[in-house]
């Protein structure tokens, strides 16, 4: 029986440092991250335990790092080093990173996802 394995981190609020205007610059602004990271089968559990799988909190921690260890001019750049890094670890095979900008525009949220599932 085929099953597809996934853990999704749903709209992670983080203040970042991105943008292109001068006022982006200086300051930080909120960002929503969301990702969905399919799993290869061999990786699933087989004890009841934290070592005999993915830790959720350590892919949270690695996307608030990236996000803040640098100003970020271009959301694109931002997402392709998040899905990059999600992408090194052996038990990932596909990733889906999606980051918005709810608050630049008065009348709409804007967004960029890349994806390779």
């Amino acid at each position: 029986m085929l099953r597809y394995r996934k853990i999704l981190i749903n709209n992670l609020i983080i203040q970042a440092s991105i943008g292109v205007y001068e006022q982006e610059k200086q300051n930080k602004q909120k960002i929503i991250v969301n990702v969905e990271l399919l799993l290869s089968n061999d990786s699933e559990p087989k004890h009841d335990n934290l070592e005999s799988t993915q830790d959720y909190s350590k892919f949270r921690k690695s996307l608030i790092d990236i996000t803040q260890s640098q100003h970020f001019q271009l959301l694109e750049v931002l997402v392709e080093r998040i899905h990059s890094t999600l992408m090194i670890n052996n038990d990932v095979i596909g990733a889906k990173v999606k980051i918005s900008k709810p608050d630049i525009f008065n009348d709409c949220e804007v967004a960029y996802e890349l994806s390779n599932i």
